[in-house]
């Protein structure tokens, strides 16, 4: 009849052996290969279909988006707000950000910041604070600072602290709503007192 399994193993040799892992190797590369290909094919699809959007919508009129450009200007740059001691001092409650210099998202969300520190100068004090500078170590380490960009609305008056989820940190608008939520119930609070 047939040789068993056992028997054909016995019988395969290194350089059929050798021979069935190139074969192998060529099957998976090519494999790979088209799979990658594949992908490469979809993106550059996407990107004539964005193209293709973006020329329709200017010849009928409308406003194109342009992309940003990322920002460079580091955290520590920006002229925002007051420094966190005088803002924990205050009765006003404040938006503090927790940022490192070399965080590229802290690095993009600082436009944000900036144009919500003008928007809500009347209900908020800004803050910011450096978790490298090792006089806020202990505040870093209160808080449980562990990633940057880190936002949290404190509000000594009441001796609150809440922490702005980071999905809600992309835009002005989303921290906008948080930060409205906040003043209407602060809002409420103040008039219970």
């Amino acid at each position: 009849m047939g040789l068993n399994l056992k028997e054909k193993w016995g019988k395969v040799n290194k350089k059929n052996l050798a021979m069935l892992v190139v074969i192998f190797i060529l099957i998976a590369g090519g494999i790979i290969g088209a799979i990658e290909y594949i992908q490469y094919k979809n993106l550059e699809k996407e990107a004539y279909q964005a193209q293709e959007e973006r020329i329709i919508k200017e010849i009928f009129g409308e406003k194109v988006k342009q992309p940003q450009e990322t920002p460079t200007k580091k955290p520590s740059e920006y002229k925002i707000g007051i420094n966190y001691e005088k803002a924990m001092k205050s009765k006003k409650p404040a938006l503090v950000l927790f940022y490192a210099d070399w965080c590229g998202y802290c690095i993009r969300f600082m436009p944000i910041y900036q144009e919500l520190s003008e928007k809500y100068k009347k209900e908020l004090n800004f803050s910011k604070v450096n978790v490298e500078d090792k006089k806020y170590k202990s505040v870093v380490d209160e808080i449980g600072i562990t990633g940057f960009p880190t936002v949290y609305i404190i509000d000594p008056k009441y001796d609150n602290r809440i922490l702005l989820s980071n999905a809600h940190l992309s835009n002005v608008e989303d921290v906008s709503k948080e930060l409205d939520r906040f003043i209407r119930i602060r809002k409420l609070l103040d008039e219970k007192k």
